[in-house]
């Protein structure tokens, strides 16, 4: 004997609107014309079958009392089949079967889950239409190195849709950042009733750099001078995304003084043609040993010209 409470999910005790409410989630769930899995023609037959009983008053009092041989138990009756397939069509009358509250909440149904009847104020006896219902956006994460980040790459991926699987190659801007997204279009989740599919989302991890790293478009990196550079200033070899360039320290150069190199820095993904600027942080470091004539310099300078910085 067929459960039809247990068709739909639901208790004995359950009142019509948690009756209703569950099969309108189960027949979107496994309407065939959204389900194309095997089992969902039988699945949707069943569980309409079960609404029509126990959404009626009278057969749900003799299904209660005698099961579904109280009520025919046979299924939801020609209107659902037949050669050449389903017939979507809410007939009454001679010739046709009826289906009670199921037409009214089919036309209730398809309105809400983006399917409709040609006509919602017409005669029961129109087929049912869809609209289409655009495939959702998927994501994944992409991981490169710093400089792919700038200059730009591109990857091999794998994806999977559905059922089926696919290699695609994918272009990745110079510019690119931690967080920044890449959308693939057309390369999300398939589409119903010829709805458009949704895209595809690339979230990009930027492995970190030995020497430079990124504060927005502007490149940063920090480069050690000797105490004699600080105090007489000269021209140093600084690292840049392009190669080394001479650069000049002025005389009386504290540590982490920063110096900008315009220019230098990582083009702007938003503005095509614009870059950021290098900015070069310089750390101080003193002689890792003073032999003793140094030493004594330092001590009369001390003495004749002294100074408080904390000051």
């Amino acid at each position: 004997m067929k459960d039809y409470y247990q068709i739909l999910g639901v208790g004995r005790g359950a009142s019509d609107d948690e009756i209703k409410k569950s099969y309108r989630r189960l027949a979107k769930k496994y309407h065939p014309d959204v389900n194309k899995d095997k089992g969902a023609e039988e699945k949707f037959k069943e569980i309409s079958e079960a609404y029509n009983v126990l959404s009626d008053a009278k057969q749900k009092k003799q299904y209660d009392m005698f099961g579904s041989a109280g009520v025919g138990g046979g299924g939801p009756g020609p209107g659902f089949g037949g050669p050449g397939g389903f017939n979507w069509e809410f007939q009454q009358g001679p010739g046709g079967a009826n289906f009670g509250n199921l037409g009214d909440l089919f036309e209730e149904l398809f309105q809400m889950g983006g399917m409709r009847g040609a006509n919602r104020k017409g005669k029961r006896n129109q087929k049912t239409h869809f609209e289409p219902i655009p495939g959702r956006d998927n994501s994944t994460d992409l991981e490169i190195d710093f400089m792919e980040s700038l200059h730009g790459t591109t990857r091999q991926i794998h994806i999977k849709r559905g059922y089926e699987s696919e290699d695609l190659t994918v272009k990745i801007p110079a510019g690119v950042d931690n967080g920044s997204k890449v959308r693939v279009t057309g390369k999300g989740e398939e589409g119903q009733g010829g709805g458009k599919p949704g895209d595809l989302y690339l979230r990009i991890r930027v492995r970190p750099h030995s020497v430079f790293w990124r504060e927005g478009s502007d490149i940063y990196c920090e480069v050690p001078i000797t105490l004699y550079e600080a105090i007489l200033g000269g021209g140093i070899e600084v690292p840049t995304l392009t190669g080394s360039v001479k650069m000049k320290i002025p005389s009386g150069t504290a540590s982490d003084q920063k110096f900008r190199l315009k220019g230098k820095g990582a083009p702007v993904l938003e503005k095509k043609g614009s870059v950021g600027d290098e900015y070069v942080v310089v750390k101080i470091v003193p002689p890792a040993k003073i032999d003793p004539e140094v030493e004594q310099w330092m001590k009369a300078w001390q003495e004749n010209k002294p100074y408080n910085p904390r000051h």
